[in-house]
């Protein structure tokens, strides 16, 4: 929820979307109800929420949300470090991924990337608190390097995939977080892991308010 509105993303389509202002409020209402039908609830504006499959008409009224763990805060980056610490093997390994990426975004929705993250968590866990190949660091030098090749502006999504799909090799487990804006509307993401941004500014993150955790 940003500045009184929900702002909502379809995964399936990659679409972000808002929905109509009275019915915004009926669900605003209903979260504060813990997704129970409340007294006084407007029936009618609780179909439009069905009709929007915004929420499940069978479960509502019977049971509570499951609410996602809250995104940690960003309060620091790794900027500081320099892209010329990179090592050559852990730049040919960011490019490699980048072009990887480049055909996922191309072909593959939101959901289908959930999907792909969470599969490789798992086959690379074995990895995660072992002797890692290359230290978090090392992983985000590379990636500035290789925005000499690739560029950065309006990449954000394939960079961001290639550079968790690395640290998860290297033996790191980082989330990718997406994030909106309002007025005017913009959206961004970034690979962070606990606190920390991992390739990114802390001062570009903070513009934005997370809506999405992979």
């Amino acid at each position: 929820m940003i500045e009184g509105r929900t702002i909502f993303l379809d995964e399936g389509t990659s679409r972000f979307f808002c929905i109509p202002v009275d019915v915004d409020r009926a669900f605003q209402r209903l979260i504060l109800a813990e997704g129970l039908h409340s007294e006084g609830a407007n029936d009618v504006l609780i179909a439009d929420l069905v009709a929007l499959s915004i929420v499940d008409g069978e479960n509502i009224g019977k049971k509570g949300l499951s609410r996602p763990a809250p995104v940690v805060e960003p309060k620091d980056d790794l900027n500081r470090y320099s892209a010329y610490d990179a090592p050559a093997f852990e730049i040919a390994a960011a490019l490699f991924e980048r072009l990887r990426s480049k055909r996922i975004v191309a072909r593959q929705a939101i959901a289908d990337v959930r999907r792909l993250i969470e599969q490789e968590r798992l086959a690379f866990a074995h990895r995660l608190g072992a002797s890692v190949s290359s230290s978090i660091q090392t992983v985000s030098a590379a990636f500035e390097v290789s925005d000499f090749v690739f560029g950065r502006n309006d990449r954000c999504l394939p960079r961001a995939i290639a550079m968790i799909r690395r640290c998860l090799r290297a033996g790191h487990s980082p989330s990718l977080v997406l994030g909106v804006r309002v007025n005017p509307f913009a959206a961004h993401c970034w690979v962070q892991q606990g606190a920390t941004v991992i390739g990114d500014s802390i001062d570009v993150t903070r513009i934005y308010t997370p809506i999405c955790v992979l």
